[in-house]
């Protein structure tokens, strides 16, 4: 049978883009082997620089390959091929245009392609700067990279065995089984593509998963240096540049994370930044190892201690982003995890356990190897050292994220300790709160450490020097701890605990950058960042114990608002207020008032609601701010059931106002509200409404209206009427009445959208010569036929929790100008 011609197909860019995965894989599998054998030969007599030099080429054509790979995805999304399964799954037409390079990282294949960019760059960074440990960094970068790229190679090894999913499947391929493909013409019927996640059409999603996968990139960095450092030995050369490496990923990656939560917080529901969610876990782990071994490597640097545990966090902290990509992406947390990947089934699942595998070997191997030849200090450190008490704090950081990787990780152990123990292993069912209990601690420790390190030396301090100083900065936190504790009713004793760390550690910083560096800009990179830490304590504690709402529930009615549990669902009821159009209702100190929903229209699909919030002086019986919002929905999306909400928030420089849609009056139904008349008689006539009054002025054959096009031979005249809303506003409209012809009478309606208003002149009736009525005619939408159930929370001081990321992440850039500046000092042991 001859084979089917499909019409219509553009194959070129699918076929030069596969083209280009083959040589991203091909060029980094033989920069690694060029490079190692470069590292073989580093004693010869040219040092390996014929494979040096194909290594760099190899390298080079690699990067060049997957900026082809984009190029051709880019141009496969941009033009609206469905004919590929990534387009058509990840793209629609009536896409925003700033949207499509979501559709990049929306897919598995997207993101692995994304996390090989941002390798390929720092690749090519290290290559640069690593001078005599570039062989050995780089056999190592460009050996992960040509496995990154086998996960996006879509080869077969036999008839069962699949090597990677390429982005560049045709969608005939993809869903082989469908009947409309056995059609020769099939793009016929395929118009438009499946579209992004509407959770994803947000502008942090734009640069949220770029800055997130740069700090999981910048892992591979320190992971390579600790590799080349145990390799051969050499535990001197790699400190400086595995610092600065490890202060750029602490940075980008706490950024990152930080970034996923302000999306979290403008375009969730869940009414918050974090809720301890499996892909939040994922990416929190590996930023704790990575603080600890950063910890441990100034420890090393300054005393020739922990070269042991630095290694072991450094080398776990990549492992980590591995098992992090395997836990989100084979669709082991489907069920625990609400934004996870679905995963591509059994083969992914293998694939990454394999990768996890290889490298953790690798890891084990070189450590057992050196593991007696490893620098050590018999002695104990002093108690009152900064060495020790980093120690305990690196400590601290490492239970910490062992804590959340283990629940997190439930799904993948719960089968195997059921098999062991027969017993059943679930995810918590209050999952804030059985982070929230144990995590507690750990701020305390760290909040507390973060302020009290600074003031000590390395190997030993001066008991009474640091005893004054921290005596000062404990008497200022313990005041300022009973003020807050005080003023924000703070009741729980673990977080007054926590309350006072946090206060600790921002005193203790300031007054340290003061006291003792002298405000010395190049000195003040550990202080500024503990401040900012200490601050995003801060923020979160504010921010979350006082958090509440103030759309309370009191008119009995009972929403489907369906949670995990029956008690959260009570507590959404509790919490969610209805809002019929134009109808005032009282939410904590302001009336809320919803005046009625619009479309944008075009691309943009999404309805918003407006809601009116007012603020009266009872005092000066004045209004005292009037503000709106506009929270959004996408009602019944492409591929989803139900409403997906887009928060919307007034912020405060002491507070936001987190409001959000939960459910609206569905707008497929037609209106059902009828006309109804009435008669006014003379000039001041009232017609009572629904939400207010129109009062009738008087004729008028002035008549300036585009939808009225006057004939000869008309009568035209319109009725003047002024509405008054509830809040005293007045509006003017004026429908017209025309008889054309002496016979045919038309009618041209006015409306006031925002009172769901429609007015129409019924008849004119001349009783007499000086005596005529006029029917006006009046049709209101019923406010109960037009509602929305919102939700309002208060974020008391959250912006001290984004003040603290920004002087966290500022701390992190001086730091890592200081160590990009410092040259490298053997200290004796």
């Amino acid at each position: 049978m001859d084979a089917i011609k499909f019409a219509g197909e553009h194959l070129w860019p699918g076929q030069l883009g596969h083209f280009f995965v083959i040589v991203s894989f091909v060029t980094a599998l033989l920069s690694s082997i060029s490079y190692f054998a470069a590292a073989r030969s580093e004693q010869a007599m040219d040092g390996g620089k014929g494979w040096l030099t194909m290594a760099r080429g190899a390298f080079v054509l690699h990067a060049a390959s997957i900026i082809a790979i984009f190029t051709a995805l880019f141009y496969i999304i941009t033009r609206h091929l469905f004919e590929y399964h990534y387009a058509w799954e990840h793209s629609s037409r009536d896409m925003p245009g700033e949207y499509l390079l979501s559709c990049f990282w929306e897919g598995q294949q997207g993101s692995f392609m994304l996390w090989m960019f941002w390798h390929a760059v720092l690749g090519l960074i290290v290559m640069r700067t690593a001078k005599d440990l570039e062989s050995r960094t780089m056999t190592i970068i460009a050996f992960v990279q040509a496995i990154l790229a086998t996960m996006i190679l879509g080869i077969y090894l036999g008839p069962d065995i699949k090597i990677g999913t390429t982005p560049f499947m045709l969608l005939r391929n993809a869903m082989q089984n469908a009947p409309i493909f056995s059609s020769p013409d099939y793009l016929n019927f395929v118009k438009d593509g499946n579209g992004l996640n509407v959770l994803l059409q947000n502008y942090w999603m734009v640069i949220h998963p770029p800055v997130l996968f740069l700090g999981f990139a910048l892992t591979l960095i320190p992971f390579a240096y600790c590799i080349a450092a145990l390799w051969k030995g050499d535990y001197q050369r790699f400190i400086q540049p595995t610092l600065a490496w490890s202060l750029a990923g602490g940075a980008v990656l706490g950024t990152g994370i930080m970034m996923g939560g302000a999306w979290a917080y403008e375009s969730l529901n869940f009414g918050g930044y974090w809720a301890w969610d499996p892909v939040e876990n994922a990416s929190l782990v590996p930023w704790l190892t990575l603080i600890a071994g950063l910890h441990t490597l100034l420890v090393y640097r300054n005393t020739k201690r922990a070269l042991t545990i630095t290694f072991v966090l450094l080398l776990l902290t990549h492992l980590l982003v591995w098992y992090s990509t395997f836990l989100t992406r084979t669709g082991i947390l489907g069920k625990t995890s609400v934004h996870a990947f679905t995963g591509d089934g059994t083969a992914l699942t293998y694939h990454l356990l394999i990768v996890i595998g290889a490298l953790l070997l690798l890891s084990k191997v070189l450590l057992l190897v050196r593991w007696k030849q490893l620098p050590r200090i018999k002695t104990e450190e002093e108690t009152l050292s900064r060495e020790f008490w980093m120690f305990i704090g690196a400590v601290i950081l490492f239970l910490a994220s062992i804590q959340i990787a283990v629940t997190t990780s439930i799904p993948v152990w719960a089968p195997l300790a059921k098999w062991i123990t027969g017993k059943e292993f679930a995810p918590p069912t209050d999952v804030m709160s059985h982070y929230n209990n144990i995590q507690v601690w750990v701020a305390i420790i760290v909040g507390l450490l973060s302020g009290a390190i600074l003031y000590l030396r390395y190997k030993n301090s001066d008991g009474k020097t640091v005893g004054k100083r921290l005596g000062i900065v404990t008497l200022i936190s313990l005041v300022l701890t009973g003020l807050l504790a005080w003023g924000q009713e703070i009741k729980t004793w673990q977080y007054d605990i926590m309350l006072f760390a946090s206060l600790f550690g921002i005193v203790a910083t300031i007054y340290y950058g003061i006291s003792v560096q002298k405000l010395k800009f190049k000195k003040l990179g550990p202080a500024v960042t503990h401040l900012g830490f200490a601050a995003i304590l801060l923020g979160i504690l504010l921010s979350s114990y006082n958090k509440h709402a103030i759309s309370l529930n009191t008119t009995g009615l009972s929403f489907n608002l369906e949670k995990k549990t029956q008690a959260e669902t009570i507590q959404e009821n509790m919490e969610n207020m209805i809002l019929f159009r134009n109808i005032p209702v009282a939410m904590g100190q302001y009336t809320a008032t919803y005046i009625g929903d619009s479309a944008v229209g075009g691309k943009d699909k999404r309805i918003y609601y407006r809601v009116s919030f007012d603020r009266y002086d009872s005092s000066a019986k004045k209004l005292a701010e009037h503000f709106m919002l506009y929270p959004d929905a996408f009602i019944n999306p492409k591929g989803m059931q139900g409403m997906s909400a887009n928060p919307s928030t007034k912020h405060y420089l002491n507070k936001d106002i987190f409001t959000y849609i939960s459910s609206a009056a569905d707008r497929t139904k037609s209106d059902t509200s009828t006309y109804h008349t009435h008669t006014v008689n003379k000039p001041g006539d009232t017609v009572y409404l629904n939400n207010g009054f129109m009062i009738f002025n008087g004729f008028s054959n002035e008549i300036n209206d585009k939808r009225y096009i006057p004939k000869e031979g008309d009568l035209a005249v319109k009725a003047r009427l002024s509405v008054y809303d509830t809040k005293g506003q007045r509006r003017e409209i004026a429908p017209i009445y025309i008889l054309r012809d002496r016979q045919y009478i038309t009618q041209v309606d006015d409306t006031l959208e925002d009172m769901s208003l429609y007015t129409r002149f019924g008849a004119l009736n001349v009783h007499s010569k000086d005596s005529a009525s006029v029917d006006i005619m009046v049709r209101q939408t019923n406010p109960m036929d037009d509602f929305i159930v919102l939700k309002a929370l208060v974020f008391p001081y959250i912006n001290v929790l984004w003040l603290g990321i920004v002087i966290m992440v500022f701390g992190f850039s001086i730091s890592l100008g200081d160590a990009l500046n410092r040259k490298v000092k053997t200290p004796k042991a």
